[in-house]
């Protein structure tokens, strides 16, 4: 697969191609240290959950750009980390169920695991994908179709837009995870739905998601 990657992008030209790729292994290679194992004493703290995770989600897209456009502007890699780890929490919550079945330690199972609810992680998620770098535009973004009149480039547009899909991902997750919310934080998190829970329970909007992520570039 190097030997493919390298007939399009040389080392010497495009060394962030390759350093996406080496920090990619590096971090699936630290998945096996969120599997706790509380019968030898291995238990991680929240702490060490939280740097796993970041390092983990902050990479997949940031990797695969690279090998598409070869180069990326900070502004653009910074937005991609940003991207990527919203999306690694978002589907942390959504197998929270699975994990915990399996010892796999992510920010949510150990709320619960500590005798929490899932409301705090889940605000501060939501409030994370309200952060300015999906709004913001890039230098390079000219090479996208303008609205003359906004001044809105195709590549913002898409941006805001998969982080509003995203926040809807996440309702979705919560509406089927209430016995881990408490009644007031659920009733809560509810009236951000454009649909009630019971409706977006059925409504899978998670394929039409990943469908978008799949066809648009950055």
């Amino acid at each position: 697969m190097v030997k493919f990657i390298e007939n399009d992008w040389t080392r010497n030209e495009h060394q962030g191609a390759y350093m996406g790729l080496a920090t990619i292994h590096e971090s699936q290679m630290k998945l096996t240290l969120q599997h706790a194992q509380p019968d030898n004493g291995y238990v991680l703290t929240m702490t060490q959950i939280e740097q796993i995770s970041a390092e983990k989600g902050g990479e997949s897209s940031t990797a695969a750009v690279f090998l598409i456009e070869g180069q990326l502007i900070r502004a653009k890699m910074a937005y991609l980390e940003y991207l990527d780890f919203g999306l690694q929490m978002f589907d942390d919550l959504q197998d929270v169920e699975e994990d915990m079945k399996n010892n796999h330690r992510t920010i949510f199972t150990q709320s619960l695991a500590d005798g929490q609810t899932l409301d705090a992680p889940t605000a501060r998620l939501i409030q994370y994908c309200y952060y300015a770098p999906p709004f913001e535009n890039f230098s390079d973004d000219h090479r996208t179709v303008s609205d003359a009149q906004s001044g809105e480039t195709l590549a913002h547009y898409v941006r805001a837009s998969m982080m509003m899909f995203l926040v809807l991902l996440i309702l979705e997750a919560v509406s089927r995870l209430q016995q881990y919310y408490s009644e007031e934080c659920y009733r809560e998190i509810s009236t951000f739905s454009p649909l009630a829970f019971d409706d977006l329970k059925m409504a899978r909007v998670e394929k039409p998601f990943w469908t978008v992520m799949r066809d648009q570039s950055f």
